[in-house]
Parts: C-alpha cells; sequence; structure tokens
C-alpha cells in the first residue's frame, strides 16, 4: 500500500464531506477520545459539543493545550489529521458555527448520557483553530 500526501484543496474538501471524526484530548497523563460531529468552514472545525454536569469530555477539554481531530474513511482509504487549540465559541460566531454544523456534520442522537434526561444537558459550541492540517490518500496496489 502507498499513501500520497492531500493537498490543502483535498483536504478542505475532505473535512466537509465527512462530518465525524475523532477528537482527541488529554489531562497531561492520560488521553481521551471521542468520536464527534463537526462542520467545517472558514478554516475551523465546529462543535456543538453535548454534556452533563459530570462530563469527563469538558474535563479534558478544560486541560487540553492542543486538540486532534481524525476523520478518515475506508473507501476511498483517507484520513486527515487537523491540530490545534480548541476553544469556547464567542457568542457573536455561534450563528457561524450553527451554520457549519448544519451543512455537514452528522448529528448524532442528542442524548448522549445513559443516566441523564435530555433536558438536563448542556449544549456549548466550540471550536477547533487548526495550527496543523495533514493528510493522507492511500492506495491499496494491485
Amino acid at each position: 500500500m502507498t499513501a500520497t500526501a492531500l493537498t490543502r484543496d483535498e483536504i478542505d474538501a475532505f473535512l466537509r464531506a465527512q462530518g465525524t471524526g475523532v477528537l482527541s484530548l488529554t489531562d497531561g497523563a492520560e488521553t481521551y477520545a471521542v468520536p464527534e460531529s463537526f462542520g467545517y468552514e472558514g478554516g475551523s472545525l465546529y462543535f456543538q459539543l453535548v454534556s452533563d454536569s459530570d462530563s469527563q469530555k469538558l474535563s479534558f477539554i478544560e486541560t487540553t493545550n492542543i486538540a486532534t481531530l481524525t476523520a478518515f474513511t475506508d473507501d476511498p482509504p483517507r484520513s486527515v489529521l487537523v491540530r490545534g487549540p480548541l476553544e469556547p465559541v464567542p457568542e457573536a460566531d455561534q450563528e457561524r458555527a450553527s451554520s457549519a454544523i448544519a451543512a455537514n456534520a452528522t448529528i448524532p442522537a442528542l442524548n448522549v448520557s445513559l443516566e441523564t434526561a435530555t433536558d438536563e444537558l448542556a449544549f456549548e459550541f466550540y471550536r477547533l483553530v487548526p495550527r496543523e492540517l495533514s493528510g493522507r490518500a492511500f492506495d491499496p496496489g494491485p
């Protein structure tokens, strides 16, 4: 199997088409990786994160300086890594975040907690501002 680097235009198109990936966070000692739906617009990834009061995800977000999102497909085999800070979306930019998510996110079920009712969950917008973008296409060969 051979791999070739994706161009920036190919990475942008891939992220607009995907809508889901694995978001990796850390507290400095442990890692936490969770599948997340995202929107991609203006060079940033937007998330609407759902959590309850004991959210492990939000605890890890608070201690993560650089988050990594991995998006991939099997057919054709491609992957993209996005690394950068994950920050709350300011209120002035939340319409942009909402539009980006509506345009290409794969929206999962909203009740992500087995013990918490949907009306007790918090919904917050975050964005990952890429400092590093890389992508690969894999050719399985003959």
